[in-house]
């Protein structure tokens, strides 16, 4: 592919990828089905969003986590400086800032601590 026409893919691919975004940013997110009692599907425009189940009895640290990543994958939004992109194979990607309860690393490590085992298949990992 010469030069010109991988720049031209590279704009097709941003264009498209701001297209998604607006689209899921713009619809209401509608419920789709329990997984197990941990996780949800939701629907949001294009996009399928597997989110933690929320539960009165979390210990407090969890719940906050849960919450966040709720919240995050619902609105686009964190105080961490969340960063929201579409990835040039179509996922919805959401990066938390280091430090942020919401951040897979510290989500995973709060509800392990808990006694939560939360591991994903299936690529549903968004924050690696």
């Amino acid at each position: 592919m010469n030069a010109r026409k991988a720049k031209q893919r590279r704009r097709e691919l941003r264009e498209r990828n701001e297209r998604l975004l607006a689209q899921i940013r713009a619809a209401e997110a509608v419920f789709h089905e329990a997984h197990g009692g941990a996780w949800e599907s939701w629907t949001k425009g294009p996009a399928m969003l597997f989110v933690p189940t929320l539960c009165e009895d979390y210990p407090p640290d969890v719940k906050e986590a849960v919450i966040v990543r709720r919240q995050a994958a619902f609105t686009g939004e964190c105080g961490c400086g969340l960063e929201v992109r579409i990835t040039p194979a179509g996922q919805y990607d959401l990066r938390h800032g280091a430090g942020c309860p919401g951040e897979w690393g510290m989500f995973k490590a709060l509800a392990r601590a808990a006694g939560w085992n939360i591991e994903l298949t299936g690529g549903i990992d968004t924050d690696g």
